[in-house]
């Protein structure tokens, strides 16, 4: 029984790894092959479709994560599926006010790229909420295959779409945005499919179900809240750098950050699988789990530093256009370190926990500090340097803040892996920023090399704790 739980677990990572692993592959493409063939500044206006694209999710108001906190673990089975249909219906009835505003406003605006961008957000609007509808139904009852199939449709009709027209010669960045939302439409599609029981039974059944709408809002407006701050944490500070600098330093930026962010792609796929299996877990088990997982994620993501070096190497030579901003990847590579510790591990329990007001509090504090930050390094200093380190300070002291905040709640002590942290991040970044040669590469490993050997006893146990569990 033990072994088939575990084959079970290993299961589901390998169907959201594997559909991660495609979506480490367009991101690869987006990042480094469309930069080179299209201008720095159509690059600049995709980077602002994209920054603001990633805003449309807090227009559902916590609804989505209020089911998603008070559902997270049922079985698929046991879920009211006409109760779910109801939310789905009110939750489009208003996305699709929202999108009308979208849409005439974009009418309006004399700029022609900006009304364009405007006019896709409204369509994207509407593809992007209800996709998401369906995914979290699908993540919160553990059915991560179906919802790994989603993301794979998804994921290649817009590689193909953005493969064809880009062989066929055309280089505008309207296109980009064309092929990513009918790639979601087709991941609507699939996923209405498979969840076509829940529409069935809903249509059956169907009642305009006001109390639970309610009532998923409470739950999850804090959540939504800590979203919409934690997207604010950079972009103000990406915002301060369109202001400063213009669109193309803007674009040139963003590159950097997604280039520095691409393995958390593969990475996300662990919070993925994480929650629904917590969710079922006897909340005994969750200090131990806590060490766990964060012993057998660190050295992994520290492994993945090691992935700076080719890729600063290469990358200049393969897009000297943006060489004045990749010098910045030496400061932003170790994003991934303090993102990978918030999102797959500090996110991931505070919501088991139901904690949420404790992120919605540390998320709302380092955006306080994100915009002194943006303020100072833009306004009074107007440095682009300091702008850029500004990032990977508010991400290190979020994920600091929010780790001791769990620890307490755990009574787990981890002060100690804290500054040995530190102290990995601060050497890869001095060596990276400072030394830029083969000695750099070889002092990293020596210090990896020094980690891992201090952490191998505690990986052994973390292998065989999550074992027994």
């Amino acid at each position: 029984m033990k072994n088939k739980k575990v084959m079970s677990v290993l299961m589901d990572f390998w169907a959201v790894g594997s559909s991660n692993l495609l979506s480490l592959l367009i991101s690869i493409i987006i990042v480094l092959v469309v930069p080179k063939l299209i201008g720095v500044l159509d690059y600049g206006y995709w980077q602002i479709f994209t920054f603001y694209a990633g805003y449309v999710g807090i227009l559902h108001f916590g609804l989505l994560d209020g089911i998603y906190l008070r559902y997270g673990g049922i079985y698929y089975s046991d879920l009211d599926k006409g109760k779910m249909y109801s939310q789905f219906c009110i939750l489009m009835c208003f996305e699709f006010l929202f999108a009308s505003i979208l849409f005439v406003s974009g009418l309006i605006i004399k700029k022609p790229n900006f009304s364009f961008i405007m006019v896709s957000l409204s369509i994207y609007l509407l593809i992007y909420m209800s996709q998401s509808f369906l995914k979290y139904i699908l993540q919160m009852t553990n059915r991560m295959r179906y919802y790994s199939a989603v993301m794979i449709t998804s994921n290649l009709v817009y590689i193909i779409i953005l493969v064809i027209t880009l062989l066929l010669g055309f280089r505008d960045y309207k296109f980009l945005v064309s092929a990513y939302i009918i790639g979601n439409a087709f991941g609507v599609f699939l996923a209405s499919y498979i969840l076509r029981d829940l529409f069935i039974e809903g249509i059956r059944n169907f009642s305009w179900d006001w109390k639970e709408l309610f009532t998923n809002i409470s739950v999850g407006s804090q959540i939504i809240a800590a979203n919409i701050i934690s997207t604010m944490i950079i972009g103000i500070i990406r915002i301060g750098v369109q202001k400063g600098w213009g669109v193309a330093t803007f674009g040139k930026v963003s590159l950097t950050l997604s280039i520095s962010n691409l393995l958390m792609i593969f990475i996300n796929a662990i919070s993925l699988v994480l929650f629904p299996k917590l969710k079922r877990l006897e909340k005994s088990s969750l200090n131990i789990m806590y060490t766990s997982i964060r012993d057998l994620l660190m050295p992994i993501v520290f492994v993945g530093m090691l992935l700076y070096y080719p890729m600063s190497y290469v990358i200049p030579i393969w897009l000297p256009k943006y060489d004045s901003a990749l010098i910045y990847m030496s400061l932003l590579f170790p994003i991934v370190i303090y993102q990978s510790k918030f999102e797959v591990i500090s996110n991931t329990f505070l919501k088991v926990l139901r904690m949420e007001k404790i992120i919605l509090f540390i998320n709302l504090s380092i955006l306080i500090l994100s915009l002194l930050l943006a303020f100072v390094s833009v306004v009074v200093f107007h440095n682009l340097d300091i702008t850029v380190l500004s990032i990977i300070l508010v991400m290190a002291m979020r994920s600091t803040i929010a780790e001791i905040a769990i620890s307490s709640r755990l009574k787990v002590n981890l002060l100690k892996e804290l500054l040995i942290e530190f102290i990995m991040v601060v050497s890869f970044i001095m060596l990276a920023w400072y030394v830029k040669n083969i000695f750099s590469i070889v002092l990293y490993l020596m210090i990896l090399g020094i980690y891992l050997s201090v952490k191998k006893n505690d990986i052994r146990q973390a292998i065989k704790n999550i074992k027994s569990i």
